[in-house]
Order: structure tokens, then sequence, then C-alpha cells
């Protein structure tokens, strides 16, 4: 994309005060299985990670009365670089009919509801940054880039899990999608040690009318970002989907904060305005830019 030339506004917005979220303080993901697959295989597989350590945690039998009864073993304790948490194998399908829901949001993906409804057990993959329990910033590395270095380091984990051959998927409820096993580990496995941009949050646009585009993001708000939406725009959807991803690559790799009033654009002649409003496709608010 290039830089983008964001230009600052005085512009207020009319009743209301707009901020971003706080970026996640967990990560989760849910490893779609056709069968359990148990302590041993997941340990196996968290080892191919480079410098990561998996450690079974057994239940005593007092906290095993409690336990919830699909839960097929205790959790394994995972520790990645600056992140910890942990994988919980659980022997029924992910509640609600979120998975399957979810599937079908991927239009990337045709077959992902047929493989969704072949789940009959889950991975709970969750991480944390160590920070988070009290531990100051030593490294005086920026907030903004030990979040996504957590992040590549959580993707690592979960395409690790994927490398199984009892998976059928991988749902990410912050993104409210679900993908397919290769496709993922082939994004982590791309971006190496960098962001892998292209599961880290979801982009989509369609026609919502004649001559009519729409498009929107879900998942930067795991980032500290509102998610980001265009609607009536007469360009063709691949052209809005193209601007949503390019400016949200932007704002999660170099941390910029867009704010409402502002203004965007390739060049120095085009501005895109940035307003907060009512989400069309998410629930709260997003921002909204204005492409004709």
């Amino acid at each position: 994309m290039g830089l983008i030339d964001k230009i600052r506004s005085s512009l207020p917005i009319p009743g209301r005060s707009f901020r971003h979220p706080e970026p996640a303080a967990q990560l989760l993901a849910f490893v779609l299985l056709e069968r359990t697959i148990g302590v041993d295989e997941i340990v196996a597989l968290v080892a191919t990670v480079p410098g990561a350590s998996a450690t079974p945690m057994a239940h005593s039998p007092s906290s095993a009365e409690a336990t919830d009864p699909t839960e097929t073993s205790g959790p394994v304790e995972i520790t990645l670089g600056g992140t910890t948490g942990f994988v919980l194998e659980i022997s029924a399908p992910v509640p609600d009919g979120e998975a399957e829901a979810s599937a079908a949001n991927n239009a990337f993906w045709p077959d992902a509801a047929a493989a969704v409804a072949r789940h009959r057990a889950h991975l709970i993959v969750s991480v944390s940054d160590q920070r988070a329990d009290g531990v100051g910033d030593a490294d005086g590395a920026d907030p903004s880039e030990r979040h996504t270095q957590r992040y590549a380091a959580f993707a690592h984990l979960v395409a690790a899990l994927l490398g199984h051959e009892a998976t059928v998927g991988v749902y990410l409820g912050d993104q409210g999608v679900v993908y397919e096993p290769a496709f993922y580990i082939d994004a982590v496995a791309g971006a190496g040690d960098a962001l892998p941009w292209e599961v880290a949050w979801f982009t989509w646009a369609a026609w919502e009318s004649e001559g009519v585009s729409c498009g929107s993001t879900r998942g930067l708000r795991v980032f500290g970002h509102e998610e980001l939406e265009v609607r009536g725009s007469t360009a063709a959807p691949s052209a809005v989907m193209d601007l949503l991803a390019n400016i949200a690559s932007y704002v999660v790799e170099s941390g910029a904060v867009l704010m409402p009033g502002e203004t965007l654009g390739y060049t120095d002649d085009q501005k895109l305005t940035i307003t907060a409003v009512e989400a069309s496709f998410v629930e709260g608010h997003t921002l909204a830019i204005g492409l004709p």
C-alpha cells in the first residue's frame, strides 16, 4: 500500500467521544477435531514449535470432581517466548453451534460448513502476556509491537496443533470465522516470525445492491483498533477489500491510530473521510471509510 497519507483534522464527533478498544489480554482459538487426540499428542505437537514447552497439568481427585465431564484430561500448560497459556481438550463440539454458524462467514472456503459439521471434539488454545500479571516492560518493548509478537507466537502454536490429521478447522471467535487447516498453516509458515496478516484478522467485501458494494474487517479489536467498514461504494468489491486489508495492515503493523474526522488516502489528492458510525456488520461501532 505504501505510506497512507493520514491528515489530521479538528472535526469533532457530534455528541460522542471516540475510543479504540484495549488490545486483547487473552488470545483464544478453538481447534476443531473429528476425534479426541490425547495429552501426549498435544505435547508432541507443541514441541514442534521452536522455543515452546508443554507441561501436562494433572487434576487432583478433588478438582477432578468439579471438572466438566466433557473434559478428557487436564490442561497442558504452554510457555512460548514472552507468553504463557494452555491447551485443553474437550470431547464435545464447540457449544451452541458457534463454529457451524461461523463457517458460513468464510466465503473463501466453500467446503467449510461440511468440514466443520464433522467435528466431534475441540482444543481450547489460549495464551496471555506474562507481563499482564505484573511484570514490567524491562525490555522497553513498545506495547503494540509486543502484542503483535505475542499474536505471531500464538499463531505458530495454533498452526502446530492444526498439523494433526484429525483437525478439520480452526474457529476464531474474535473474527467470527473458521479457517481451513492447510490455509492457516501456510499463512503462518509464509509469515515466518512476522504477523500472519492473512489469518490475524478477516476482511470481506461484496455487492450490497446493483452497482453498490460494502465490506468490513473482523478481528482488529484484538490489536486495540476499532473495526473498519465501507458502505455504499461504487467501487468493485475487490477494490473495497483491498482498501480495507491495506488499512488494517497499516494500522496494526505501524501502530498508527485512526480517528474520526481524519482523512487518509494513497496520494496527496485522495482524501477518504473517517467517521465513527454504528456498525453495520459487527456489534458496537466501527470506523467507516468514505470510499466513493
